[in-house]
């Protein structure tokens, strides 16, 4: 795991400041403390590359690396199927003089040219300089666990891993994008669209190459996801084949010449990753898990739930960790300085982000440092499975309606209502209804645009998605497909940033690409099931996970209690930030509607700790990147 930085002088042969280059790489120190080095190649490219190390330690693979001296890399990843790529090429006559991935990415780029991208199971985001024909070519992996961010700027190509060292380079592209911040504060719009906070920077999408040579610049789509059903394929055989998958999938991120940890949560995901290795731990032991104190939440922040469902998350991974013989470690998430908190996240994450789990994964993995450098994660799974049941339920039962198996949808409705209350299912199925009437309603009923004046005021609205789903034979496919596309590469925008803050790898078995290409073949009835998601890995784990982590129906994640940190009257609070002279006469949040909130807040009527939370967020931003001039 590393950060890279490179500029291509594209028509132009101006000159890199290699001073100012250096200062824009070290901005990224946290992602490779171990070593960095700088290479320029006549005045036609830069390329920088700070290294964590994880495999083959020696100073060797140290980046950029080079074959020949002629083709070089700058890389961000893991490529974790390298031993068996590597076979393959010695088998075809290639030698190699390192045993770490490295190598192998580069030999495959020689071989198989562009196409290399599709035999890598990983997570990856490179540049390869061909120093022969002046050819760049870059890519982001299927999925973009791997940050990639780009601007094009006097004649010259910059990119990086974060946007911290573009903006430290060329400053002059510190201009806010007021209507991607918009999209934020209404409806957590985050990492998944190719547009960022900052005006004239964008991120490579997943799954995507660009090839930039003296011809041009070309970005294309390399892999997508299937769109048909296999209606042959039987129940069991599906088990049988993702049980295997991800039993390799757990395997291959295991390999490592570091210390290995998991985040472990009361959840069948994460679960499924330990109970799996159950055998294989190979001193590996280390588990972490965030907890909250007992009156951390409000009941507004429980209200999907039914009144008579506790979470008690510690104590069922106490009960697991004891049954695999590994070190729990229970982290209890400290809000004490909040404030300060989100600054530091929000400084590695560049932008404000719509889950307020980031508070508590950034404590965990901030202690997880303290004893591993890669750390296992269950990310992933619910856009693939239906694992998030409150979005999936609504799109299967429709779909059952439409298909007129009406006994079916009843005994659905019945199974997922005895773990949530009828009002959350209701206000699911209308969001999910796209009857416009309805919708409208909803939103003016819970709407938050008094909050906004300037220019946050007026905003075109961005789809939660980059591409419209076509070709989908199955509607919770083309549901999931929104959300892989959509809010996990959101959800791994911020798991790369907060990792990396902590100098840390974070590896995610349900992203292995041959998982997904399975499940996206498979029917609805496969992943939704009796008011649950994930029937296909409950089945699947069946005999290897313990029945009370399968059959709990409920998600609850690394959530994060909001209402407290809102209330606090002292001068470093939140209240404090958003009411203050520098945030009002920003004129993007209006006064009396802040004021409003805070005192509705403290008497109970409502809770506004999300609205305020994604606020505090742009505020933070704002002073971080925009109002610093260091």
């Amino acid at each position: 795991m590393c950060g890279i930085l490179g500029i291509y002088n594209l028509h132009s042969q101006k000159f890199f400041f290699k001073e100012n280059f250096e200062a824009a790489l070290l901005t990224m120190q946290h992602r490779g403390p171990d070593a960095n080095a700088i290479r320029t190649f006549d005045n036609k490219i830069i390329l920088g590359h700070l290294r964590l190390s994880i495999i083959d330690l020696g100073a060797e693979n140290n980046q950029p690396f080079q074959i020949d001296n002629r083709y070089w890399i700058v890389f961000n990843g893991e490529i974790f199927n390298y031993l068996e790529l590597k076979k393959e090429l010695i088998e075809l006559g290639y030698i190699f003089r390192t045993t770490g991935d490295t190598e192998v990415l580069l030999r495959s780029y020689q071989h198989w040219g562009e196409s290399c991208v599709n035999r890598f199971n990983g997570m990856w985001a490179f540049a390869v300089y061909d120093n022969e024909t002046k050819k760049l070519f870059c890519s982001r992996d299927r999925f973009g666990i791997k940050p990639f961010n780009y601007a094009i700027i006097n004649g010259q190509f910059i990119f990086s891993s974060e946007i911290k060292a573009i903006i430290s380079y060329f400053p002059e592209l510190k201009v806010p994008n007021y209507n991607v911040i918009a999209n934020y504060c209404r409806k957590s719009l985050g990492a998944q669209i190719k547009n960022t906070w900052f005006e004239n920077i964008f991120r490579l999408e997943p799954a995507h190459n660009i090839i930039i040579d003296d011809s041009g610049i070309n970005c294309f789509r390399y892999w997508d996801y299937p769109r048909k059903v296999n209606k042959q394929i039987l129940f069991e055989e599906a088990v049988e084949k993702y049980r295997q998958l991800l039993t390799a999938a757990v395997g291959l991120r295991m390999r490592s010449d570091v210390p290995v940890g998991f985040t472990l949560s009361s959840g069948i995901d994460s679960g499924s990753i330990v109970c799996l290795l159950r055998n294989h731990f190979n001193g590996n032991k280390n588990t972490y898990t965030a907890a909250f104190a007992d009156t951390a939440f409000q009941q507004s922040e429980n209200q999907s739930f039914r009144n008579d469902v506790e979470v008690n998350e510690p104590a069922l991974v106490k009960r697991l960790t004891e049954e695999l013989h590994l070190k729990s470690s229970i982290i209890e998430v400290n809000f004490d300085k909040y404030v300060d908190c989100l600054k530091q996240i929000i400084h590695h994450t560049e932008s404000g982000h719509g889950s307020p789990a980031i508070f508590p994964l950034s404590q965990i993995l901030k202690e997880a440092k303290q004893e591993v450098t890669v750390i296992l994660e269950g990310q992933g799974a619910d856009e693939l499975l239906g694992g998030y049941i409150s979005s999936a339920f609504p799109v299967y039962f429709i779909q059952l309606l439409r298909q007129l198996k009406l006994y079916k949808a009843f005994k659905e409705f019945r199974a997922f209502t005895k773990n949530y209350s009828s009002k959350a299912t209701i206000i699911l199925l209308v969001r999910q209804s796209n009857i416009f009437l309805l919708k409208k309603l909803y939103y003016k009923f819970f709407g938050n645009q008094v909050f906004f004046i300037g220019k946050l005021k007026h905003f075109n609205e961005i789809k939660d998605y980059p591409i419209e789903p076509s070709g989908f034979d199955d509607s919770l496919n083309k549901n999931l497909y929104k959300a892989h596309t959509g809010t996990l590469v959101n959800l791994l925008h911020y798991g790369d940033a907060i990792s990396m803050m902590n100098s840390l790898e974070s590896r995610l078995p349900f992203m292995d690409y041959r998982l997904v290409e399975l499940a996206f073949t498979l029917p609805s009835s496969f992943k939704v099931n009796n008011g649950k998601g994930k029937y296909l890995h409950r089945s699947a784990m069946q005999n290897i996970v313990p029945d009370y982590i399968i059959n709990n129906p409920l998600k609850f994640g690394f959530d994060s209690p909001l209402s407290h940190v809102f209330e606090k009257e002292d001068n470093d609070s939140a209240k404090a930030v958003l009411l203050s002279d520098v945030c009002i006469n920003r004129g993007l949040f209006s006064k009396d509607a802040l004021i409003n909130a805070f005192k509705e807040q403290k008497m109970g009527k409502k809770n506004y700790s999300r609205i305020l939370y994604r606020m505090l967020s742009v505020e933070i931003w704002f002073r971080e990147f925009i109002d610093n001039e260091n």
